[in-house]
């Protein structure tokens, strides 16, 4: 699969590429963004050599020549690190832990009133406290199958409509969740969400083929309660340092506390 990782990414990403910002003629061009033998120019690579990387053909690469495509793709630094985890694989792999400590448990309890949940890195969600469950969303009630954020975006048709903003939200997720699938060495565990995502949202298929990649962090997202008002919150996300490949993501409303 990360191979068609590789092919994808870079087409899309190449795609994306204004020619004329090299001097390139947009005129007679068969397809979007800058042809292989452009980037092979402007990266100082051979077309061929290219060509072989773009297919997902296991060449020998320097991190320099990666870098200087990277540069001539106009990746963030995001997407540099994504691509290259691609390419020469994670030196420091996220595990996915299965075991959750009370005293995390304790502490999501703790944040009340304040929504906060623990989730791993291919999002599954393994707990929650009463205001998650009240406010954002009731994970008991759903099947232990789709307690997965990226699977409650694009599959949960009540929560989608809940949701201000949500095309942008759900790239925004879905661009998070690729990033974490590269950097871990578990990848059966975000495989088994993608084939399903696949299977069961036209939304999904059609955002996955965008290559988007970001990291989670800290954000905004406005929520629509179960009496129509609109909450914005802004989240954060806590790595939990001894249980490898979770985090905490805890939910302040706009306005609460001081900046």
């Amino acid at each position: 699969m990360r191979n068609q990782d590789v092919k994808n990414f870079l087409t899309t990403h190449r795609a994306r590429v204004d020619p004329q910002r090299y001097g390139f003629s947009t005129l007679n061009r068969r397809v979007k963004g800058l042809r292989r033998e452009e980037v092979a120019q402007l990266a100082a690579v051979s077309v061929s050599w290219y060509t072989w990387l773009e297919q997902g053909r296991d060449i020998s690469i320097s991190l320099a020549a990666l870098q200087r495509i990277g540069r001539v793709l106009q990746l963030s630094v995001t997407e540099q690190e994504y691509l290259e985890a691609l390419i020469f694989g994670n030196a420091h792999p996220q595990l996915l832990s299965q075991a959750l400590p009370a005293e995390v448990m304790a502490m999501v309890d703790a944040l009340e009133p304040h929504p906060a949940f623990v989730r791993r890195a291919n999002m599954d969600i393994v707990y929650w406290n009463q205001a998650a469950r009240s406010l954002i969303v009731d994970w008991s009630l759903l099947p232990a199958e789709d307690r997965n954020t990226l699977k409650l975006m694009f599959l949960n048709d009540d929560y989608r409509q809940r949701i201000h903003g949500w095309e942008q939200a759900a790239r925004h997720t879905l661009s998070a969740f690729r990033a974490s699938y590269v950097a871990s060495n578990q990848a059966q565990a975000f495989e088994s969400v993608i084939t399903d995502l696949l299977a069961r949202s036209s939304d999904f298929r059609t955002m996955w083929n965008y290559q988007d990649v970001s990291k989670m962090g800290t954000g905004n997202k406005t929520i629509i309660d179960v009496e129509g008002r609109a909450q914005t919150y802004t989240y954060t996300s806590l790595l939990i340092e001894q249980t490898p490949g979770m985090h905490v993501i805890f939910y302040l409303p706009d306005g609460t506390g001081t900046r």
